[in-house]
């Protein structure tokens, strides 16, 4: 049972998200050469070493966007408290329907950085350390801020895999910790959210796929660096230039790499990606559609095929966009001919089969191809190479129904 609500929780970020879906989280500007680095001494004379903890991409989609944490040593001990906000209850009741919907509640949790470690370094993920440069009151306040978090009435908050994920929310609560303002001044980048993610997902194409399926022109638009945030990666490449504004002190004074990532990524064959199939696809409906026009005869078994799989694809996407909260999903162009309607469709074109009735609503449907086609090319949103030959494949059985319709071949 675990397994099958990991493997529904997995494609719902895909057919969302996702994500842990979505779900997880990457470099800034060399700071002053004359600030120094101060220890954290607490109150009551301990040293307390403070570390942000990033996590390479695992082999599991919920992974493959990488992790945050937050590492607190004291007095040098080798061992430690680790915080991480990336915890959640598969078995919490309605966990699945509730992350589709973006009702997604997540809780900071603590473990011992053994553990944490040995974790990591059995799924073989890397793990790299950036030491943080922070003044005796700062530790102590980052410390009093996580363990206030840890407190059972503080340590569930709404997720969001875009805006308020895990490690948003361990970037918050530094510069929360922080005297004065925290400066990222890592080079300025024009990379959209959507090129994040399939920079991620390049050995899962399908999975890829997917995602770009259910998110919109939202993750298309320009955003700011800070949004971009949301994967640790570029969380961590951001905090290693970051500038502690009031002192002129760089906020990372170490950096060290825990674990070697022993994951191997391989190369996917394009014989298998989405790409490929549906090109295949489409050079299948072009041939019947030859084949349909040569013998004056009317296949429509391949209609209610591909129209019952779009109704089926397009109740997940019109799902989404109409009732989850989720980000982007509500802006995605794709719910235009991705919703239950074709599923009625396919249901008219057996009944008029059947009775031999002509398809007067061939002429509605390739209309709307016809404008979505259109769409896809002036709209921002960017789509997965696979869907053009999908909407093509669609667009060129609607001109061979429109044409059947016609001359009435039944």
């Amino acid at each position: 049972m675990r397994f099958f609500q990991r493997y529904i929780l997995a494609c719902s970020v895909l057919l969302a998200v996702a994500l842990r879906v979505a779900a997880q989280n990457a470099e800034g500007v060399s700071a002053n050469a004359d600030s120094v680095a101060v220890d954290s001494v607490g109150a009551d004379g301990q040293r307390i070493r403070v570390a942000v903890l990033t996590c390479t991409a695992g082999d599991e989609l919920y992974s493959k966007f990488g992790h945050t944490a937050l590492l607190v040593q004291r007095n040098g001990e080798e061992d430690g408290r680790v915080y991480n906000y990336g915890c959640f209850d598969y078995n919490a009741d309605s966990f699945v329907m509730n992350f589709v919907l973006g009702h997604t509640d997540y809780i900071l949790g603590a473990e011992s950085y053994s553990l944490f470690i040995y974790r990591y370094g059995y799924m073989g993920v890397g793990v790299d350390e950036q030491e943080l440069n922070l003044t005796n009151e700062e530790a102590e306040r980052l410390v009093t801020l996580l363990e206030k978090n840890l407190l059972p009435e503080n340590q569930v908050y709404r997720y969001n895999w875009l805006y308020n994920n895990c490690t948003e929310k361990a970037r918050d609560i530094v510069e929360m910790a922080v005297d004065g303002k925290v400066a990222y001044e890592r080079e300025e980048t024009d990379i959209t959210v959507r090129e994040m993610l399939r920079g991620c997902l390049e050995d899962v194409p399908w999975e890829s796929f997917g995602i770009d399926m259910i998110l919109g022109e939202e993750i298309d638009r320009p955003t700011d660096k800070r949004v971009r945030m949301f994967l640790p990666a570029f969380y961590m490449d951001e905090v290693e230039k970051a500038v502690k504004v009031k002192e002129g002190a760089p906020l990372v004074k170490g950096k060290q790499q825990i674990i070697q990532a022993q994951n191997i990524v391989e190369k996917p064959s394009f014989w298998l990606s989405p790409t490929f199939v549906f090109i295949v696809l489409f050079v299948v409906v072009c041939l019947v559609s030859a084949a349909e026009h040569r013998m004056w005869h009317n296949w429509v078994g391949i209609d209610v095929f591909l129209h019952t799989v779009q109704g089926i694809a397009g109740v997940l996407v019109a799902f989404l966009f109409f009732f989850s909260e989720h980000p982007a999903v509500d802006s995605n162009w794709l719910v235009i001919i991705f919703n239950p309607i074709p599923l009625l469709y396919a249901v008219w074109l057996s009944y008029c089969k059947r009775k031999r009735r002509t398809n007067v609503l061939a002429y509605i449907n390739l209309g709307v191809l016809v404008g979505f086609l259109v769409t896809m090319f002036v709209c921002r949103q960017s789509f997965n190479m696979a869907m053009y030959f999908i909407v093509l494949s669609l667009l060129t059985r609607a001109v061979a129904q429109s044409y059947n319709a016609y001359r009435r071949i039944k």
